[in-house]
């Protein structure tokens, strides 16, 4: 096991718990959707995603930040479940959008480095992309909660059951830049966000892409493109 220069541990086989813990999570929201149990499917996912983040982090030192905020928005979660506070699953919401920003910014700079393997880096670049999406995912569930009618759903789909799935649908469609208009921004705030989303995704893909393809020419070559720069 090698070590970076700023204390990450290079441990091979990294973010393959997180990974799986996201393809669960979407996977079992969509077929819990419409059932009694909705609710308390999607929060046990989601626990299993931020126990999974903060397990595949792996850093020195750092990991009790992540894991302190993992932990309450799991006790939150489960206050949320059994008694109805005003504007708690929001908070909620919130406080997820943090601990994503956080692990996709660790994570990010943990697979971006030439110590760590090319697996490492693709199921990393991977698991970044979709906590990008979840994240956005949440701030728009957290700003319909706030500000009710911020969305349009078509009222014979499936998205017009209110849950995180279509919120989920909403924000992966618009990170893709596919643009469907099925569910559609109704505030200006919405419509902003919303637009915000597209370039991060579109960004996202060039940027990783062209690192990806700079850390294997260094790798080749035994250089550091960015130790140059």
């Amino acid at each position: 096991m090698s070590t970076s220069p700023n204390g990450l541990a290079l441990v091979p086989g990294r973010f393959r718990l997180l990974l799986l813990a996201l393809f669960l999570a979407f996977g079992g929201t969509a077929v819990a959707s419409g059932t009694r149990v909705e609710r308390l499917v999607d929060a046990i996912l989601l626990a299993l995603v931020l126990v999974a983040a903060v397990l595949d982090l792996r850093e020195r030192g750092r990991r009790w930040r992540v894991g302190g905020l993992a932990a309450g928005i799991i006790l939150l979660s489960v206050v949320d479940l059994n008694v109805q506070i005003p504007h708690l699953a929001s908070l909620v919401d919130a406080m997820m959008v943090v601990f994503s920003g956080l692990v996709v910014w660790r994570a990010y700079i943990a697979v971006m480095r030439r110590q760590r393997p090319v697996g490492d880096r693709i199921v990393g670049a991977i698991c970044v992309y979709a906590l990008i999406g979840l994240a956005w995912a949440k701030t728009y569930e957290a700003l319909d909660g706030i500000v009710p009618g911020s969305f349009r759903f078509p009222a014979d789909t499936a998205w017009a059951t209110p849950g995180l799935l279509r919120y989920t649908y909403f924000s992966f469609v618009t990170l893709g830049t596919l643009g469907y208009g099925d569910v559609t921004p109704v505030t200006a705030l919405a419509g902003t966000l919303a637009w915000m989303e597209a370039i991060t995704g579109q960004l996202y893909l060039a940027i990783t892409v062209a690192r990806l393809v700079a850390l294997s020419m260094a790798d080749s070559s035994g250089s550091d493109p960015a130790a140059r720069a």
